[in-house]
């Protein structure tokens, strides 16, 4: 409490205690008047004669002093000090009666009961610290002992003995009591002080926050009253264009308008209901109310709701109980809340299921019911679904979406007419909604009514006319009317393009809103082929499958959000790589935080600018790529130093294997020149000639084996030579390409025919290394993508003007148009696990447009593939 608090408390409990000691002295005064001089009568009968004139004289000097005591209690003098003067009137009074007592007995005298009331009535009257009661009781106390004592009138002493100690001991529990009294006075005036503060702060506060709501109420009226127009100028040309007005679109600008269009239409529609919910606060939304039949309209209501619902796969019926009911109300407004109702059933209800509105009649009223067989909402929240921003899913992975006003709204609309609306649900399955409306028009209080709809518009001001009359207007669209409905039902997430298959790249959105799925989608479709996921777990399953360039996904989303798939795809060593860019409303630092120690990659904040978002993600997908120039040359760094230790190895024991070769010919000519120079018989000279030639034979593979072997090991000896240097200089591709086929080939195993036909001068300006590597993986990947036995690879070189053009073609199964773009994308990879490491295609790609050229693939399913590398012969 700060010190101007306690100040403050200190003077009400001095002003208090001043108050109600001098109610208790008063109070006093008037006891004294009636008793003091009443026990005159008991002195007469039990005192001595002797002794009447002290007592009464006593009793006459007291009863002046408290006639005096009046006066005394409403002057200054008794506000400054009432404690220590009610204090020393009470001693005074006991004084007396311990005067008394020495005339009638002393110690022992039965007068010491009176000092007895002194100290209870102390207890009763008054309110005083613990100095004062103290002062006080031992005053009583001491003035009976001390006078006796003195005047030596001790009487009877167990008498006398008894006396005191009774009175000590009265005095000394009243004392106690007293001050505990007063401590817990002193504590509970304390708490009123606070609990009056506390009161006058929220009464306060109270007061502000309706002036805030008031502010608030006003400022939400004058915005969206405002909004409407620059909106209708913004939605009247777009609407236009797709009426054909303003020229010919192609239908991917067709497309766009319509989601401008439509995007447009929902933030009107949310406008107008923030317009009539702060009306409803200010109670200035009035109703045009007129007779309307209920059984006609909400059938044509469901007829028209049925087409949107069947794009979901969900039965909606209409069963009225009656064949006709009319009830006074405002149509328009009423359609909301059905509009409302129903959109909610439909989105909740999973495909396959029913909805159904009935209608009834009551002796006083027309009830409505819509029931869906969908989730319905957990028990005890019957009234919570009615306030204004709550919804049931308020988590982070919600599954639908809402801006938390429709039942509200619902609800007001539903009052204001007299009527009720209320919601049911078991918590497991379903939700059912009953809306009451009252028959007649009694019901109406003034302040609801407006003119009717054939009457006299309001009259807006000159800067809202434009937005009022084309919002009216707009009103009585069947597209405007079921906006929500349609919305809930949309199944169609985006347009495929014809021409997708031809994108570099591709990307997978996980978004829950379709509406910013198309808009990524027109952003991205230049460059990326895109994938919609709706929820997490659909998401991760198409990123799985697909294997994208980029992942784009949302914060909150269905099933795991943003942050549980990306932990997902980092831990899966398929998707590890693949960079994902986090697209949410939600920017705070934390939720960035959070979002980078899951392994984001980038992180944007709705609502983004489309130029941001194709930079980030061109960003992201280059970052890849410059990954696999890094492997590439690291690649290369380890294949050198592979090949160098390869041909140090090999090639000492091959020239042990050559030489041993050279000496077994030499000693088996020998003999074989031997044996045919000593007579034979005819069958073994023929033998001996038999077994000659086999020999002859053997040795000439073996020697033909040694001759390939040692050329692989000069082969690669050159490869990994020290002075083998990654630079630009004069390269033969035919004689490469050669090469590779021979190292290639043998190190697969496979029985595959290959061809090679090149012609022309095939030399060009590159890095060895890098050229070598593209002539490695086209040749490696046809020889495992044809059958064994009649498999066949042809290699083929030309001279093209100032440009080498090398064919690489197979008689494989082909490859599907699907999956041609996805060939070159880093990590992607059509072989099994441990078979490829999905990037020999990308560096291939990347190492031919370093030298200006081009890498392209031209194959269909069951056709073999041919892929054709042209390069300028001079870098200049």
């Amino acid at each position: 409490m700060s010190a101007a608090s306690s100040e403050g408390t200190g003077q009400r409990w001095s002003a208090w205690l001043l108050e109600r000691n001098r109610r208790g002295t008063r109070t006093l005064l008037w006891i004294h008047l009636g008793l003091y001089p009443t026990f005159g009568v008991l002195d007469s009968v039990l005192a001595p004669r002797a002794a009447l004139p002290w007592l009464f004289g006593t009793r006459g000097l007291v009863t002046v002093v408290s006639l005096a005591m009046f006066w005394i209690v409403r002057s200054r003098a008794f506000e400054s000090n009432a404690d220590w003067f009610a204090s020393a009137f009470i001693v005074l009074g006991a004084s007396g009666i311990s005067f008394m007592t020495v005339f009638m007995g002393g110690l022992a005298s039965p007068y010491y009961a009176g000092l007895t009331l002194y100290v209870v009535a102390i207890g009763l009257l008054f309110v005083w610290p613990a100095r004062v009661i103290a002062f006080t009781h031992a005053s009583i106390v001491g003035s009976f002992l001390v006078t006796n004592v003195l005047l030596g009138t001790i009487g009877h002493r167990s008498t006398a003995l008894s006396n005191l100690a009774f009175l000590s001991a009265t005095a000394l529990i009243s004392g106690i009591g007293q001050a505990l009294l007063y401590r817990t006075h002193q504590k509970q005036h304390e708490q009123q002080v606070r609990l009056e503060r506390a009161t006058a702060n929220l009464e306060r506060a109270h007061a502000e926050l309706q002036q805030l709501d008031q502010f608030k109420s006003r400022f939400f009226a004058n915005m969206t009253h405002e909004l409407r127009t620059p909106l209708a100028i913004v939605l009247t040309p777009i609407e236009l264009m797709l009426q054909g007005e303003m020229g010919e679109f192609t239908e991917s600008q067709r497309s766009s308008f319509q989601t401008m269009f439509k995007s447009g239409l929902k933030l009107l529609k949310l406008i107008n209901n923030l317009l009539d919910l702060s009306r409803l606060e200010e109670s200035r939304l009035q109703l045009k109310v007129e007779e309307h039949e209920l059984v006609g309209y909400l059938r044509a209501l469901s007829e028209q709701t049925q087409v949107l619902a069947r794009r979901k796969s969900i039965a909606l019926e209409f069963h009225p109980h009656v064949q006709s009911a009319t009830v006074w109300c405002d149509l328009e407004r009423l359609e909301r809340v059905f509009v409302n109702l129903l959109s909610n059933a439909i989105k909740f209800t999973p495909p396959g299921g029913h909805v159904e509105v009935s209608l009834s009649e009551r002796q006083d009223a027309i009830e409505v019911v819509v029931q869906d067989d969908g989730p319905g909402f957990p028990s005890g929240e019957e009234a919570k679904v009615f306030e204004r921003f709550y919804q049931v899913e308020m988590a982070g992975t919600r599954q639908h979406g809402g801006a938390g006003i429709g039942l509200a709204l619902a609800r007001e609309l539903v009052l204001l007419h007299g009527g009720t609306i209320e919601a049911r649900s078991g918590g497991q399955k379903g939700a059912r909604f009953t809306v009451a409306l009252r028959k007649g028009s009694q019901h109406f209080t003034a302040e609801a009514l407006g003119p009717s709809r054939s009457g006299q518009e309001p009259v807006e001001s000159d800067s809202s006319a434009l937005g009022l009359d084309w919002g009216v207007q707009l009103s009585a669209k069947h597209d405007f009317r079921l906006l929500e409905i349609d919305e809930v039902t949309e199944r169609r997430m985006i347009d495929r393009d014809p021409d997708e298959e031809a994108r570099p790249y591709t990307a997978v959105v996980v978004e829950d809103n379709a509406q910013v799925v198309r808009l990524i989608h027109m952003s991205l479709r230049q460059q990326f082929k895109v994938l919609a996921a709706l929820d997490g777990l659909k998401g991760l399953e198409m990123v799985l499958r697909e294997q994208p360039s980029l992942v784009v996904t949302d914060l909150m989303l269905p099933g795991i959000d943003g942050l549980a798939l990306t932990r997902r795809l980092r831990e899966d060593p398929r998707t590890r790589h693949i960079p994902v860019l986090m697209l949410t409303a939600l920017g705070e630092l934390d939720d960035r935080v959070k979002g980078l120690d899951a392994g984001v990659s980038a992180y944007l904040t709705k609502p983004f600018s489309p130029r941001e978002l194709v930079a980030c993600a061109r960003q992201l997908v280059q970052a890849g790529e410059q990954t696999a120039d890094l492997l590439l040359t690291q690649r290369m760094d380890s294949l050198e130093i592979v090949a160098a230790g390869l041909a140090h190895e090999i090639n000492n024991p091959l020239s042990y294997v050559k030489n041993s070769l050279t000496r077994v010919r030499l000693d088996t000519d020998s003999l074989v020149r031997e044996s045919m120079a000593r007579p034979l018989e005819a069958t073994e000279q023929a033998q001996l000639e038999r077994v000659a030639a086999r020999l002859h034979d053997m040795l000439g593979v073996a020697d033909s084996g040694l001759k390939r072997i040692a050329s692989t090991v000069d082969l690669m000896g050159r490869y990994g030579r020290a002075g083998y240097r990654r630079e630009v200089v004069l390269h033969d591709a035919w004689e490469a390409a050669r090469n590779v086929v021979a190292v290639v080939l043998p190190a697969t195993g496979r029985n595959v025919k290959i061809e090679l036909d090149m012609r022309g001068d095939g030399t060009l300006e590159c890095v060895p290394e890098e050229f070598n590597q593209v002539l490695t993986n086209l040749v490696q990947n046809a020889i495992e993508a044809v059958p064994d036995d009649t498999g066949r690879v042809d290699v083929s070189g030309s001279v093209e003007g100032d440009s080498l053009l090398l064919r690489v073609k197979d008689n494989g199964p082909g490859i599907a148009p699907e999956l041609q773009a996805k060939l070159f994308t880093p990590f992607y990879t059509t072989k099994g696990p441990g078979r490829g490491t999905g990037l020999g295609l990308t560096i291939s790609r990347r190492v031919v447009q370093s030298l200006r050229g081009t890498l392209r693939l031209v194959s269909a399913p069951g056709e073999g593939a041919e892929f054709s590398v042209r390069v300028p012969r001079r870098r200049s």
